[in-house]
Formats: structure tokens, C-alpha cells, sequence
């Protein structure tokens, strides 16, 4: 495998690092020799080493931690995914008003709605990246300190 190629995968893989740690992974890659074939065909290796050396400290973690996680997760998606559903759901209901008007509404307050869901939709999709991202790196950082659990 090239380093361009390499250097393509490990990106993707740890897409949800923040711009300094990206900073970090690109300072590791550039250190890569393009001579090194051991490293160059195990992508997932290098990236599970950088997080473990890199991103990852040891610390003490509880598995109360990782049920409150898990819940956190659970209620921060139902809220998202209710923002984006509604969103959704009132442009498709505007859109349907103009299809069947049933009441008496201006043409600029159903836009208007279309406007606010449109938006609202878009809105829920970037938190949702971002929060998928923030409990992708807390699960990570659980699974590579599991040894250091305390119950």
C-alpha cells in the first residue's frame, strides 16, 4: 500500500478527532517511511496505536461511567432524532398545504415554515455529526482504558 493510500484510510478511520489531534495524526503519518511496508499495510494498527499513544491517557474509569454513557447517548439521539423528524414532518405538512390548502394562511407564513423546518433539519444533522463524534471518542476511550476499570 502507498502512503497516500495509507495516509486516505487512517484519515477516514479517525474522522472524529478534533483539529489538534488531527494536527498530531498528520505529524505521525509525515514520520511514516514510505520504505516501512510492515506499517503501511496495517492502517487499523497505526490507528489504534496513535489513539492508545496520542489521544487516549490511562486513566480510572468506572463502569458507572459507561451506563451513564449509554444512557446519554440513548436520550441525547430521541431528542435529535425527534428534531429532525419534526423538521421533516412540518415541511412536509407545509408542502402539503399548498397541495390542499384547508385553512386560510398566507403564502409567506407557509414559506416561512418551510424556511424554519428546512433549517431546523439542517441544524439536527450537524449536532448529530458532532455528537456522534464526541460519544464515538468516550466509547473509545472506555474500551482502551477498560484494564483500569473499577466497579
Amino acid at each position: 500500500m502507498d502512503k497516500n493510500s495509507f495516509s486516505a484510510r487512517v484519515q477516514k478511520q479517525l474522522w472524529f478527532l478534533n483539529n489538534k489531534e488531527k494536527a498530531q495524526l498528520n505529524d505521525e503519518i509525515s514520520k511514516v517511511n514510505h520504505n516501512d511496508s510492515d506499517t503501511l499495510n496495517k492502517p487499523i494498527r497505526f490507528s489504534n496505536q496513535f489513539l492508545k499513544d496520542h489521544v487516549y491517557s490511562q486513566k480510572h474509569i468506572s463502569s458507572a461511567s459507561l451506563f451513564i454513557l449509554l444512557i446519554g447517548i440513548v436520550f441525547t439521539y430521541v431528542i435529535l432524532l425527534g428534531g429532525f423528524l419534526f423538521g421533516l414532518i412540518t415541511s412536509l405538512t407545509a408542502v402539503n398545504y399548498f397541495i390542499h390548502p384547508q385553512v386560510n394562511l398566507s403564502t409567506v407564513t407557509v414559506v416561512l415554515i418551510i424556511i424554519g423546518a428546512i433549517i431546523l433539519m439542517l441544524i439536527a444533522i450537524f449536532l448529530i455529526k458532532k455528537v456522534t463524534a464526541f460519544f464515538t471518542k468516550k466509547l473509545l476511550e472506555y474500551k482502551f482504558n477498560k484494564k483500569n476499570t473499577t466497579v
